[in-house]
């Protein structure tokens, strides 16, 4: 198994992907601030966005923890066995901080924008959407294990 360090580096790898829609972002509010235009759901979204990045960043060594084993010494080779769990756990954490990213952006445009012609249910699509990704995410992240075996059994079978 690969050690909770080296886990460690592979979830701050996922936030400092996390980092470019927050640029991106970033960019777009100050493009709108500047030009005089209203920025409150994208200015929510950049805030939403780099908080998501930071606790990232601090939860790894907590995520790293619960991925991997900290006292094992590392080897040259690792197997499918050792490798799956950690792919599926870092793959869940990915679609969750896509989901809560989602969630976040639609959150913000519900609050601050008009319904469109009094239909607010057209406005929590993205909500229903993020909230999916999220939950998809965690449950893969909580069961990477047993997907992860699930997987090794179906290959070998």
């Amino acid at each position: 198994m690969l050690s909770s360090k080296t886990v460690e580096i592979l979830v701050r790898c996922i936030a400092v992907y996390a980092v470019v829609p927050f640029v991106n972002s970033l960019a777009d509010w100050l493009t709108i601030a500047l030009s005089g235009g209203t920025q409150g759901p994208l200015l929510v979204a950049t805030v939403l966005r780099l908080l998501l990045v930071l606790l990232l960043w601090l939860l790894a060594p907590v995520l790293g923890r619960r991925l991997a084993v900290t006292a094992e010494a590392p080897r040259s080779f690792l197997g499918l066995d050792e490798i799956a769990p950690l792919a599926f756990g870092l793959v869940g954490i990915t679609l969750a901080v896509l989901g809560l990213a989602a969630l976040a952006v639609g959150a913000a445009d519900m609050v601050t924008t008009p319904h469109l012609m009094g239909a607010p249910e057209l406005g929590a699509a993205p909500l229903w959407g993020g909230t999916a990704q999220l939950l998809a995410g965690l449950g893969v992240f909580a069961g990477s294990r047993a997907l992860g075996r699930a997987f090794v059994a179906i290959r070998r079978a």
